[in-house]
């Protein structure tokens, strides 16, 4: 399935992960995009760059509890604590 900016993506997450900001921007090695789980039982705000962004360009935007539909290319490093991030696709 594509988004209407030719992004693919899947409607299920079929591998997870744990984001790690504390050294740096988080990607993943390959440039697949991939969606958040925010872990955290409060909302959380970061900095990310979305599938169809130009590299470089970054918006801020809260992620709430549970997956949250931004589709993400980047998310730059915070010095936020107490975050429980997972990244699936």
């Amino acid at each position: 399935m594509n988004t209407r900016s030719g992004e693919s993506v899947s409607a299920q997450i079929g591998k997870m992960g744990v984001i790690d900001l504390a050294n740096g921007n988080f990607s993943l090695s390959d440039g697949q995009p991939f969606n958040i789980k925010n872990d955290s039982t409060s909302p959380v705000k970061l900095s990310v760059q979305l599938a169809g962004m130009d590299d470089g360009d970054f918006i801020e935007t809260n992620f709430e509890s549970g997956w949250n539909p931004e589709i993400v290319k980047v998310i730059k490093a915070t010095s936020l604590s107490g975050i429980n991030l997972k990244r699936g696709y």
